[in-house]
């Protein structure tokens, strides 16, 4: 009896560090398994910001366009008009009344 007390506790202290380095080695495993969570988290945030990205680039492209026909609209209309071509009312105004004098 007196030698298992005895055993035990000269390997008490090799029991502990053993302990201690399991309870380290879960700990990696855990941080590990956060790590590998929050870069995928990252990713698909990355992705998702590169999505509306892309739409913000896209609605630029459109309103730029626009700008860019606008003017050419505008001449033309211009154009038949005074070519005798009767004047196209430009949205959100009222037709001109006839001049009474004729």
């Amino acid at each position: 009896m007196q030698g298992d007390t005895a055993a035990r506790e000269s390997n008490s202290p090799a029991v502990g560090l053993f302990q201690k380095a399991h309870g380290k080695m879960v700990m990696l495993q855990r941080l590990d398994a956060q790590l590998t969570s929050l870069l995928e988290q990252r990713r698909k945030i990355q992705d998702e910001l590169s999505s509306v990205q892309a739409q913000i680039n896209d609605e630029f492209d459109r309103v730029m366009r626009q700008a860019e026909e606008t003017p050419a609209r505008i001449l033309s209309e211009i154009a038949e008009a005074g070519h005798g071509g009767a004047p196209r009312p430009v949205a959100g105004r009222l037709a001109e009344p006839e001049a009474a004098n004729a």
